[in-house]
């Protein structure tokens, strides 16, 4: 087991860096079948998963991308997460206190089910995880150890996906979904959250969470606003859009972006 500092191993697991994750990660990716934890490729489902609950790689209940045995491993020796370079997605619907209105109750939770659904697809699909669906928001994490190096590539292509399918014509029984989103990257804190016993979580904090999520709220309804930091860190062209700065609320500096409509 890890010889260097538990927040320091548990970086090189987030980034993807630690070598004996690797192998771990080779002999599982030979047992079916998906879906798999997405750090150490456990498989949750089929015979192979039936056995491996057993002994611990079941489901995290804070994030159900992740197992149990790659959260307890660490919390085992006192980490909770550590400091490290990540993409965040968030998509949220605009005006949905009009479209609520519109609708009965049980025709809204039906819209946004489709929300959820097509926004974790989406996510998963691009080597993320679903940080959290809060009322009609969705968000994504990728980072190294889920996503490879070109996390920051994922991100965006997940946005682009997600933002073309959600304006589909059918979408929903409604229509399109009208979401806005935000692109960044940057550093943060990963890892476990919430006093024990009461809530458990697994999600990333700091100004890059925050900025990413003020992005989204400043989009308009089809529209992406990716940071420029998060396409210099994709290095590769996005599809052309207006670049312009933004001045966010809550915020000192102002940050540039590149305005996207797929």
């Amino acid at each position: 087991m890890p010889t260097s500092a538990p927040d320091d191993e548990f970086r090189l697991v987030l980034t993807g860096e630690h070598k004996g994750l690797a192998g771990f990660r080779n002999a599982f990716r030979r047992v079916p079948s998906a879906p798999r934890c997405k750090l150490c490729s456990a498989p949750f489902e089929g015979l192979g998963g039936a056995v491996l609950r057993h002994v611990g790689f079941g489901r995290f209940p804070g994030n159900p991308a992740l197992c149990m045995n790659c959260i307890n491993e660490f919390r085992k020796q006192g980490s909770g997460g550590a400091e490290i370079p990540v993409t965040l997605l968030f998509a949220d619907v605009r005006g949905s206190t009009g479209i609520a209105e519109k609708l009965t109750p049980t025709e809204f939770r039906t819209f946004l089910d489709r929300l959820y659904r097509m926004g974790s697809d989406v996510i998963l699909g691009h080597n993320g995880i679903v940080d959290k669906i809060v009322g009609d928001e969705v968000i994504g994490l990728f980072f190294g150890g889920i996503s490879g190096p070109g996390h920051s590539a994922a991100g965006i292509a997940a946005a682009i996906e997600l933002m073309e399918r959600a304006g589909a014509a059918d979408a929903t029984e409604a229509g399109p979904i009208p979401l806005g989103a935000g692109v960044h990257t940057g550093d943060a804190y990963v890892g476990t959250t919430g006093p024990s016993g009461a809530v458990d979580d697994f999600t990333a904090l700091g100004d890059a969470v925050n900025t990413a999520a003020r992005l989204a709220s400043s989009a308009t309804a089809g529209e992406i606003l990716v940071s420029v930091a998060a396409v210099e860190a994709a290095g590769r062209p996005v599809p052309s859009g207006d670049r312009r700065r933004l001045d966010i609320r809550g915020r000192q500096e102002s940050i540039e972006v590149i305005a996207l409509r797929p």
